[in-house]
């Protein structure tokens, strides 16, 4: 392990304000060109460490103390020690020149026996403000004792500007510390703190205490995430205003966690007697004031100043200065730096993590290799797939993962949303993940929570339109995302799906096909590897993968009428992750290539589904077909596209219960007149490939963290 310049010691598991206020000591320690160890002394068994904390072990501002092996530093700085169970004897094995105990609360006599085990070098006490300072000095113990009040070094931000919201409404946060003396001591009082009439939004993090609220009767007005769902410095980017209302005095003083919301620019809204310790920087009042002061600030004409000034009063009260002095003062070093700006270490390939979702068939991992194929060696892409394609995706020679589906596993919905967070923040930490790009229709708790409990990894979704009658109950996650990219529809102006309304809320970019028209073969080459004459007319039937219709039946009756054409060549697509073989007819020929669009050229005509990736394709590479869309409820509106392609000539469309139409539909589509025709259609419908623009807004995404 080495030796280290500071190890920060503490229970890194804790609901306060810890993991912020260790988090803010690494980053200044960091600048200063210091070796942060930090040590995990857990006061509970099986609690999870906080996201802050390991944001900076992903970040390289600190590294995990293991005291399997002796290990020395010149400071070993214990934070909120009486907190602490009793120590390990595993202590034993590290060796310091000096101990720092930063007392977030008031000590006593009872508990100090549980920090025997660090007399082993001078100790410094070092209270965090004047309540505790006073505690302390009742004690009338013949200790040493800091002059200045431990104070977070919180004097510039932390993490990436806040993203206000563009519903026209303010959001008010609230932050759970642990235990009920961080909140009111009245329901009443929490109800004018956090009003629940929808005037605006209200974010919690944490849950109100059950004597205050049960989680029955939380109001459907608030948003309300777990602690250790996600970093401080996350949850408070999405904030307008901080309330914090303490029911008198509690034991510690969250003070790191309220000068990082006035660094950020979030109002901070709390009661009077922490003036002393805050400075200017809040607004202040009494608790059944304190909502309509926040909202009484947000409404200034001149809110900038304002949040400016509070801003540069917390870089007063919370000098990362202080803390450069009185570390090199303690660990007795002989010359401090502190660059005005830092660049952080990272990985040599800044790597993408891309979530397929488990569609019916290809169409989300063929978009994500579709940006991954174009990522030109801004990003590494490491894929995670839900389908049964991690094959395909290997042999395109990306790394990738597996992780069951929903539907494979057959569990209970909610464990397994926690099972796939649990998965990717192991995956995420293990390759040191910076974004997290998902396609897919539901971005679930689970996935959104393991970005932001991984932090600094961002979240981008890739979220198709045209979205069926079943619209997805985790939309409104989309405010979690750092970036929703939309890939274009040829069809847009049909879409009536639930996105529809919302396309200011992503990045529009052209429609998104895997490969483009440069990349297929000739029609003699495709027809040769597929066993094909190209001197003879053949047809291609894709169908899809049989999940949400009986693709078997459906492709027995194309192919009985397509057996009447003289001389047709007939051509059956079966996906990878098909329901059932279709194998069936012995006088046509099954492909399951992948991508099949390489092999377009070979074919006259198609019969095909009109998912998102076969339409596109059709349409930018001017391939003449029938479109026979799903249309069960579950999948994207099929029909809509299809119809739109018949009403600009640039397809045929037929729905599955006029299939008696087919054999007059096939006789327009052998006419080699008509086919030139629904050629020139799609030409003036294509567009470019997007894939490039969502590669580049990824790199983009990459470079703003």
């Amino acid at each position: 392990m080495g030796d280290f310049d500071v190890v920060l010691a503490a229970d890194f598991a804790s609901a306060e304000d810890t993991g912020a206020r260790v988090a803010a000591e690494c980053a200044v320690q960091w600048d200063m060109g210091l070796r942060t160890g930090l040590l995990h002394l857990p006061s509970a068994p099986g609690r999870r460490i906080v996201p802050d904390i390991h944001r900076c072990l992903r970040e390289r501002l600190a590294e995990i103390v293991e005291l399997d092996q002796p290990v020395s530093t010149r400071l070993l700085v214990v934070h909120a020690p009486t907190a602490l169970a009793p120590l390990p004897a595993t202590l034993a094995n590290l060796r310091t020149q000096r101990i720092v105990l930063v007392h977030d609360r008031s000590p006593d006599r009872d508990t100090l026996g549980r920090l025997m085990g660090l007399a082993r070098a001078p100790i410094v006490w070092a209270p965090t403000n004047r309540w505790v300072r006073a505690a302390v000095d009742a004690l009338g113990l013949p200790i040493d004792v800091e002059e200045i009040d431990w104070r977070p070094p919180v004097g510039t931000p932390l993490g990436r500007e806040r993203a206000r919201r563009g519903n026209g409404r303010f959001t008010i946060g609230h932050i759970d510390f642990g235990g009920a003396a961080h909140w009111p001591d009245r329901a009443e009082a929490l109800a004018s703190l956090l009003p629940a009439d929808g005037s605006v939004d209200i974010r919690l993090l944490g849950r109100p205490p059950a004597s205050l609220l049960s989680r029955d009767t939380i109001p459907d007005a608030w948003r309300v995430r777990e602690r250790g769902a996600m970093t401080i410095d996350a949850f408070l980017d999405g904030l307008d205003a901080l309330v914090y209302a303490p029911a008198g005095m509690p034991g510690t003083v969250p003070d790191s966690v309220l000068g990082i919301a006035l660094t950020k620019g979030c109002v901070v809204a709390t009661l009077p007697h922490l003036r002393h310790h805050l400075g200017d920087g809040p607004v202040y009042g009494e608790c059944g004031d304190l909502f309509q002061a926040a909202i009484s600030i947000l409404e200034r004409p001149g809110l900038p100043d304002v949040l400016e000034r509070a801003a540069l009063s917390a870089t007063r009260q919370f000098p990362r200065e202080l803390h450069v002095e009185r570390v090199t003062r303690l660990a007795d070093l002989r010359s401090p730096a502190l660059p005005a700006t830092a660049t952080r270490p990272r990985p040599r390939t800044r790597r993408v993590l891309f979530l397929a979702s488990n569609g019916v068939g290809l169409g989300h991992v063929s978009r994500l290799l579709a940006i991954a194929n174009r990522s030109a060696g801004r990003f590494e892409p490491i894929f995670v797939s839900h389908a049964q394609a991690l094959p395909l995706l290997r042999g395109s020679g990306y790394p990738s993962e597996y992780i069951p589906s929903l539907s494979d596993t057959g569990a209970d919905p909610r464990l397994w949303d926690r099972w796939l967070r649990s998965e990717l923040e192991r995956l995420i930490y293990a390759y040191e993940a910076e974004a997290l790009v998902f396609d897919g229709n539901n971005p679930t708790p689970g996935i959104v929570e393991a970005a932001q409990a991984q932090a600094p990894c961002r979240l981008a979704w890739v979220r198709r339109g045209m979205n069926g009658p079943l619209a997805s109950p985790y939309l409104s996650n989309a405010e979690h995302f750092d970036l929703i990219i939309e890939p274009g529809e040829i069809a847009a102006e049909r879409d009536r799906g639930a996105t529809a309304s919302l396309r200011h809320e992503a990045l529009q970019i052209d429609p998104v096909t895997l490969l483009d028209p440069g990349d297929l073969l000739d029609r003699e080459e495709a027809a040769r590897l597929l066993g094909l004459d190209p001197s003879r007319q053949a047809v291609l039937v894709q169908l899809g993968a049989g999940a949400h219709r009986d693709v078997v039946t459906l492709v027995d009756r194309v192919v009985r009428c397509l057996r009447t054409f003289a001389g047709l060549q007939i051509v059956i697509a079966e996906w990878a992750n098909a329901i059932a073989p279709l194998s069936l007819w012995p006088d046509t020929t099954v492909v399951s290539a992948y991508p099949l669009s390489r092999y377009l050229r070979a074919f006259d005509f198609c019969i095909s589904a009109a998912g998102y990736n076969s339409f596109h394709e059709a349409i930018a590479f001017g391939v003449p077909t029938v479109f026979i869309a799903t249309t069960h409820a579950a999948v994207d509106d099929q029909r809509g596209r299809a119809r739109y392609a018949q009403d600009m000539g640039a397809a045929l469309e037929l729905p599955e219960d006029k299939l008696f139409q087919l054999p007059a539909v096939c006789a327009v589509m052998l006419d080699h007149r008509a086919r030139a025709v629904i050629r020139e259609k799609c030409a003036l419908l294509r567009r470019p490939n997007g894939a490039e623009r969502a590669a580049g807004a990824i790199a983009e995404l990459l470079s703003a963290a």
